[in-house]
Parts: structure tokens; C-alpha cells; sequence
């Protein structure tokens, strides 16, 4: 019966250690602006993920339309938030549509990233 309990033990701390694996990276959960939305203006990409990241090791490139690369200030991380990454528009957007291509690296070193579009009216 001791076995039995030890096996079990085992098994349990097993399945923790590999959900907690699983959760260790940072997964957008947010944006602004919306994925997929349609805003009048932006004047910053907010990137909200599901724990902190590393501004310094992340990365946000903005594609305008026709392909055309967009000019970002430098990535920050808001003040109250580590999870929330913010990257600054150089200039007012035209009209059309934009692809936000996005590195995240969380505070535990994994690596995400994505692409999501919207759109200026």
C-alpha cells in the first residue's frame, strides 16, 4: 500500500511541474489597438500578455499599407503593469491597413510571437 501511495505522489507532482511548463510563456491576451479592430487614430501598440516581459528582449515591427515598414519609438513595459508592453507610433497613421508583427520574451526567458492586423478608418 506504501507503493501505491508513493507512485501516486509521484504521478501528482509530475503533472504540476508539467502544467506549470506549459503556462510559462507569455500569450497575448490584449491589444490596442483591438486585433482585428478598426480605429479613427493610434498613437501607441499596447500589448497586454499573460505575465511580464522583458522590453529590452521584445519587439513590435508596425507594416503600413502596401508593405510599408511604420516608425516605432523604443518598447517600455507600463508602469503598474509588467505585463503590458507599449511601443510609442512615430507619426499619425493614414487610412488602411496595418500589421503588427510582435516578439514577446517573458520575464522567465521564453519566447512568443505574432502577428495580428487592423485597420485605420
Amino acid at each position: 500500500m506504501r507503493n501505491a501511495s508513493i507512485l501516486k505522489i509521484s504521478a501528482s507532482l509530475v503533472f504540476c511541474f508539467a502544467a506549470t511548463a506549459a503556462f510559462a510563456h507569455a500569450h497575448l491576451e490584449k491589444a490596442m489597438p483591438a486585433v482585428g479592430g478598426t480605429v479613427a487614430s493610434a498613437s501607441e501598440i499596447r500589448l497586454e500578455f499573460s505575465e511580464g516581459v522583458e522590453p529590452r528582449f521584445s519587439s513590435v515591427a508596425l507594416m503600413g499599407p502596401g508593405g510599408a515598414a511604420v516608425s516605432l519609438g523604443p518598447a517600455k513595459i507600463e508602469a503598474a503593469d509588467q505585463k503590458v508592453l507599449i511601443v510609442p507610433i512615430a507619426k499619425p497613421l493614414a487610412p488602411g491597413a496595418y500589421t503588427v508583427h510582435w516578439h514577446a520574451v517573458s520575464v522567465d526567458t521564453h519566447h512568443t510571437q505574432g502577428t495580428f492586423e487592423f485597420t485605420v478608418k
